[in-house]
């Protein structure tokens, strides 16, 4: 798109010219309605002027003749534009007619009676005249009187007000295109500079994805609009960031199995055949770290599917599930498991899910909470359905607790390979946890430990 059509396509320019077409239409209309408004009153008061005239003039008739000069003192009118006719007709004897000063000459002079309107007549070289004609019985005759009053006086106030309408719609619409030109400008100017700030960003070589884009005082919808763009860009931004980080964190962890296996078929290739005694303690260590990127392998897959994945929600008693889970595991822990769960609680959650979380926690406690101590598991409901599991492990220190359940992260004193895990698991268990509609946090436990809440959505 060229810049003249971006600049014809620009909210000012349309706002102008929206303007102009509504400024210019309602002013046509005004100023017709204005010419109509003036003129039917001026043309209603020569009628009323003609008919004053007409009853003047019947006043006037006597000995079956007007009387002139009665007729002009008594009327307000201007002789020199008013003319008249009176014709007598009597039941018997001669046609007579009688007309006022210098009517004869209008009558004679190249008289031409062309209707424009009802009683509106135009004379050659004499202009515009408003036309009555009345009839009434006189004694043995019938008289009709004839007045026509000149309008030209009205055509030239029409005139007038005709280049006074124009010029003033002229003035106004200059002045009116003017002011919105700049008060459109100004409005757009917000979106502008929006425009421009997302322009550089977009433009930009490097990004540091921490970028904002500049919130307005005015007018509220460009500032709402700025606010709502920079929640956005924010998150994305921190998306792009925990994209990256996750790259980096899933190539570290990565890094450490594969150096390993690449280490021992080195060592196998250089010296299995002399010392066949190390090929079996190598295959061991490239199995187990196989089988530790497979696992981790199988994690990062289930966080990409759940990134964009809907879970199928349906009544489910909690109690079962936990009770299920504490039976499955019991053993296997070789420690105490601990289950309180006085109340039935139900929930509208997916089942397997919960199951998968609740294993997870548990397996979490395990690995960090000495053996001789118990993991204890609580069943309650508030204003949410909650599940805790409670260890006496080391703790979690508050600087860690909020990185938990970020991935790959593992608070310092479990970074040893000696305690087993991808450092995915709570990004799992946060994850099913938003997509059941809960929420999962951690606190400490009281002597030690740490109490990982499990907060779901609650049927009463």
């Amino acid at each position: 798109m060229t810049m003249n059509n971006k600049k014809n396509n620009s909210s000012a320019t349309q706002i102008t010219r929206a303007y102009i077409i509504l400024l210019t239409t309602l002013m046509i209309i005004v100023s017709f309605a204005t010419i109509f408004v003036v003129g039917l009153h001026l043309v209603h008061n020569k009628r009323d002027d003609a008919e004053q005239l007409t009853t003047v003039l019947k006043t006037s008739f006597s000995d079956y003749k007007p009387d002139w000069d009665y007729w002009r003192d008594t009327a307000s009118i201007n002789p020199h534009n008013t003319f008249v006719r009176v014709t007598v007709v009597p039941d018997s004897g001669k046609v007579r007619h009688f007309y006022s000063h210098r009517t004869r000459k209008f009558l004679r002079d190249d008289f031409e009676n062309r209707p424009l309107l009802k009683n509106i007549q135009i004379q050659t070289d004499q202009g515009i005249f408003y036309h009555v004609k009345t009839s009434e019985r006189w004694k043995h005759s019938r008289v009709t009187y004839e007045i026509w009053l000149s309008l030209n006086n009205v055509v030239e106030l029409f005139k007038l007000i005709i280049v006074v309408v124009i010029s003033v719609m002229a003035f106004g619409l200059l002045i009116g295109i003017s002011a919105i030109s700049v008060l459109a400008r100004k409005l757009n100017a917000p979106l502008e500079r929006l425009t421009t700030a997302t322009q550089k960003i977009n433009d930009a070589d490097t990004s540091t994805h921490h970028e904002t884009l500049p919130v307005p005082a005015g007018p509220q919808e460009v500032t709402d609009l700025s606010i709502e763009f920079n929640r956005l860009l924010t998150s994305l931004n921190n998306q792009v960031l925990r994209d990256h980080q996750f790259v980096s964190d899933a190539s570290h962890e990565l890094r450490t199995p594969l150096a390993a296996i690449r280490g021992h078929i080195n060592l196998i290739r250089r010296h299995g055949n002399t010392h066949p005694e190390i090929v079996q303690p190598s295959l061991s260590t490239i199995d187990t770290e196989s089988i530790r990127m497979q696992h981790l392998i199988d994690s990062l897959l289930q966080l990409s599917r759940m990134d964009h994945a809907e879970l199928e929600k349906q009544r489910v008693l909690l109690n079962d599930i936990v009770q299920r889970v504490a039976d499955n595991y019991h053993e296997q822990l070789n420690r105490e498991l601990v289950v309180n769960a006085p109340h039935p609680v139900h929930a509208m959650v997916h089942a397997e899910s919960i199951t998968q979380m609740l294993v997870a926690l548990i397996d979490n406690a395990n690995k960090y909470a000495p053996g001789d101590t118990p993991i204890t598991i609580n069943l309650f409901a508030d204003s949410h359905a909650v599940i805790e599991v409670a260890d006496l492990g080391p703790g979690i220190s508050d600087g860690a607790k909020a990185h938990i359940f970020d991935r790959f992260y593992r608070a310092d004193t479990s970074r040893s390979h000696k305690i087993d895990g991808s450092g995915l698991g709570l990004a799992i268990v946060a994850r099913l946890a938003d997509l059941n509609g809960g929420a999962v946090h951690v606190r400490d436990n009281q002597p030690q430990g740490s109490v990982f809440s499990l907060i779901l959505p609650i049927i009463k």
